[in-house]
């Protein structure tokens, strides 16, 4: 018996014509299908917004006829993700402010060792002084926080194919800003970033704000940091496909790469998170079960493992520690946690616990400032 593959994607011969690039939809929703019913009512959508997916792009190579009966796992080459980014809305507390939510440990009582400490956690990596701030040092305003280095319109990089950028921008920046921005948000459609206000009326909320199509590289997914949200400044973490990883920010149209061309790290990115209460450092979860922290403003460096492969009692490989003493360039911290793919982390109220869930169906919880 024989198992033929499914056809191809993408057709494998180039069209003679220019390729024409789909527009959101709005698909209406009707009928009881479409409805949530659960104890206090039953809830009926407002609008649907069908995301256009972009088509290929000409110099990307079509990939080959997946085998159906093959055991390795092929690279991840496409996915979805949607942030929303209100700016009124309660202010995430820092980690080590007291009005951060506890939780208590359930650790070995016999040993009191193993328990993490209780309460809440500082800031990663304030405990080396290489990565905390200056003593003393007065919050920076949101009108004076470092932008990234590029234009993203002006930008001459292979990297980025082309940005779509709406005619009224600086416009409805304004206006949502003085409203709250409470529609704004944020989606990665395989190889397209999309900044859209879903609070506009009509279909006007249909158009993005910002379109960015990449060239080769997917974007696999994003982050808005809740701690430098603000009218007039938003931080957004996108991982790709690639490896590669960039610091956007929408509201200046200014992008910096890190990770560029898988440098440090080549495995594609399947989530990407800010670290609690941190305005410079995001962790990256890897597909090959690696989790990297990376601070926005650093150079890339060729890594080298810094740590020998040995195990800790929570079976992590630790490469680099978050108190190592080199810290001048990426990454800033690097844990190998699993042998399969991760499929996305969350971290605890408390800032000092990550979960981890992994293709293998395991559900990790670390101790990040432990690294155990």
């Amino acid at each position: 018996m024989f198992v033929l593959p499914p056809p191809p994607k993408y057709p494998t011969i180039a069209t003679t014509g220019p390729i024409l690039e789909p527009n959101n939809t709005l698909d209406p929703t009707t009928g009881p299908e479409h409805q949530l019913s659960v104890g206090e009512g039953t809830y009926i959508p407002r609008d649907t917004i069908l995301l256009a997916t972009p088509p290929p792009h000409p110099s990307e190579t079509p990939p080959p006829n997946p085998n159906p009966l093959a055991t390795t796992p092929h690279p991840p080459t496409s996915g979805t993700k949607l942030s929303l980014a209100r700016l009124h809305s309660a202010p995430v507390p820092r980690p080590e402010s007291p009005h951060s939510r506890t939780s208590t440990s359930t650790g070995d009582a016999s040993n009191p060792s193993s328990a993490p400490p209780a309460g809440p956690a500082p800031i990663f990596g304030s405990g080396n002084p290489l990565l905390s701030p200056t003593p003393g040092a007065t919050p920076v305003p949101a009108s004076k926080r470092r932008k990234p280095k590029s234009n993203i319109v002006k930008s001459n990089s292979s990297f980025i194919s082309r940005v779509t950028v709406h005619e009224g921008l600086a416009k409805r920046i304004a206006e949502a800003g003085a409203a709250g921005a409470s529609g704004w948000a944020f989606a990665n459609v395989n190889r397209a970033l999309q900044w859209l206000d879903l609070g506009a009326p009509g279909r006007a909320k249909l158009d993005p704000l910002v379109k960015i199509l990449f060239t080769r590289a997917h974007a696999l997914c994003h982050d808005v940091n809740p701690v430098t949200r603000s009218a007039g400044h938003l931080d957004v973490a996108v991982g790709f496909s690639t490896g590669d990883l960039m610091w956007y920010e929408p509201v200046s149209g200014k992008y910096s790469r890190v990770n560029k061309n898988g440098v440090i790290h080549a495995a594609p990115v399947a989530d990407v998170r800010w670290m609690p209460g941190s305005e410079n450092l995001f962790l990256a979860a890897h597909v090959d079960g690696s989790l990297v922290v990376y601070d926005k403003e650093k150079e890339d460096a060729v890594f080298v493992p810094e740590c020998a492969d040995a195990l800790t009692p929570a079976r992590i490989v630790v490469r680099k520690s978050v108190g190592s003493k080199s810290q001048k360039t990426n990454p800033v911290a690097w844990w190998k946690v699993s042998a399969q793919r991760i499929n996305a982390v969350a971290f605890a109220p408390d800032g000092r616990r990550v979960a981890v869930v992994s293709e293998d169906g395991c559900l990790k919880i670390l101790d990040m400032h432990r690294e155990v």
